[in-house]
This record gives C-alpha cells, sequence and structure tokens, in this order.
C-alpha cells in the first residue's frame, strides 16, 4: 500500500496529507482550521482536521505512516512503523 503523512501546521492553520512516508510527495489534501469554529476547544479543531485527512487518506488508498503535529491535536506519539 502506499505511504502517506499529515502534517498539522499551527503556523498556517491547516492540516495537509502529503504523499510518501516521509511527506515529501504531493499535496493530497488540505483541511484549514477556521477561526470562526467557536463551538470547539483548540485540540477539538485539529482532531477533526486530523480524522478529516485520515479519512481521505483511506478514500484515496493510502496508509498514513506518521503523523507529524500530533500533540496539536491531542496525540502524544506518532504512528509506529509496521514491521
Amino acid at each position: 500500500m502506499r505511504k502517506a503523512c499529515i502534517e498539522l501546521m499551527a503556523g498556517s492553520n491547516a492540516a495537509f496529507l502529503f504523499a510518501g512516508d516521509l511527506g515529501t510527495g504531493q499535496c493530497l489534501h488540505m483541511v484549514v482550521i477556521s477561526e470562526e469554529m467557536k463551538e470547539f476547544s483548540v485540540t477539538e479543531k485539529w482532531a477533526k482536521a486530523l480524522a478529516l485527512c485520515q479519512q481521505k487518506a483511506v478514500e484515496l488508498k493510502y496508509e498514513v505512516s506518521r503523523i507529524r503535529g500530533g500533540a496539536l491535536a491531542g496525540l502524544s506519539y506518532t504512528i509506529p512503523k509496521k514491521n
């Protein structure tokens, strides 16, 4: 299965799904975090954006091998590699 990387970038308020294990490929999907979503906490906004990127990866038949900036969404680790 093809590999992909999700990167949450606080500076640009967006979550990205990049092709490639290290995220060096083409941008496959982008979710912009809206400041107008007042009903959610900041962590919930990032978690929702992360979930949308993960859904898109499944739809495009990519396996997410790593998540960068996962702490923004409340994650304390990255996805371990499968041997």
